[in-house]
């Protein structure tokens, strides 16, 4: 057992060390004790230096990699699937025995992970679980599209065919839906808020969401009578589907045509077409 005591006089101060088994004294004066004063100093400044410098790579290491996955992360998806159910996998494979869980078209995932091809990483909030997707069957608001059709409905189908049999819903102009799956050149895979359907849709009736609303505004002007809405680019009385008088307006979606542009007519709720020399 050590005890260090400090005592004072009048030659400076002196350091006493006891050790009870030799009882030998040690003196050191003041110039040592400054030297090693110095000396602790300037060890303690390196060793601090030397941590900190550990403590940062430290945390840096520690820190989440999302470059890659940013795009996707905390995004919530829903579940778009025309028949049956996605499976929630503890591994990223097409295997039952990997399976732990059952999504149907409606529910919502949130994708904490995009960065794999074909499986995503998901939360379920539904069945408090975390794991695998496929990510073709996930649909995300920010990727919808407008229904239009000239005249109708635009099918909703449990197959990518033209077949009346296959048919789960109707779909009006005007209608949006979520984009899941675009692999095939005709039908894409989409999921309806309106109907809470998951199915297959021609993509030729569909536009993007943000072009109804942002398509050129026009007015119309006629002299006397109405301005015909048809569903062809010809003057027929049997192709009307609408009467558009002066004050009305009209979005612009097609001026290609030299006589008849195609329109969006907030009034009628309807798409066709008028002849351009009406509109100003």
């Amino acid at each position: 057992m050590t005890i260090i005591s400090s005592k004072e006089g009048h030659q400076g101060t002196s350091r006493e060390t006891e050790d009870y088994g030799t009882k030998q004294k040690i003196k050191y004066s003041i110039k040592g004790d400054d030297d090693m004063n110095k000396k602790w100093k300037d060890f303690s400044a390196a060793t601090l230096l030397k941590w900190a410098a550990m403590l940062v790579i430290v945390f840096a290491l520690s820190l989440p990699v999302t470059a890659e996955t940013s795009h996707a992360a905390n995004t919530t998806y829903t579940v778009t699937v025309a028949t049956g159910y996605l499976a929630l996998r503890n591994a990223r494979a097409y295997d039952e025995k990997n399976e732990i869980g059952e999504l149907y078209t409606g529910d919502t995932v949130e994708v904490t992970d995009s960065s794999g091809a074909t499986y995503w990483t998901v939360y379920s909030p539904k069945l408090n679980k975390t794991g695998y997707v496929n990510r073709k069957y996930l649909a995300c608001a920010s990727d919808s599209k407008t229904v239009r059709v000239q005249s109708g409905y635009l099918a909703l189908r449990t197959a990518m065919a033209y077949d009346s049999k296959n048919e789960v819903g109707k779909l009006y102009t005007g209608d949006t839906v979520y984009v899941a799956n675009t692999d095939d050149p005709t039908y894409w895979l989409v999921y309806s808020p309106g109907l809470n359907k998951g199915g297959y849709v021609n993509k030729n009736y569909l536009e993007d969401a943000s072009s109804s609303a942002s398509g050129q505004t026009w007015t119309v002007s006629v002299a006397k009578g109405y301005l015909a809405l048809r569903t062809a680019k010809a003057y027929d009385s049997k192709n009307e589907i609408g009467e558009l008088y002066t004050g009305d307006t009209v979005q612009v979606k097609d001026t290609s045509d030299s006589t008849y542009w195609y329109v969006y007519s907030p009034k009628h709720g309807k798409y066709g077409y008028v002849n351009k020399d009406y509109l100003y």
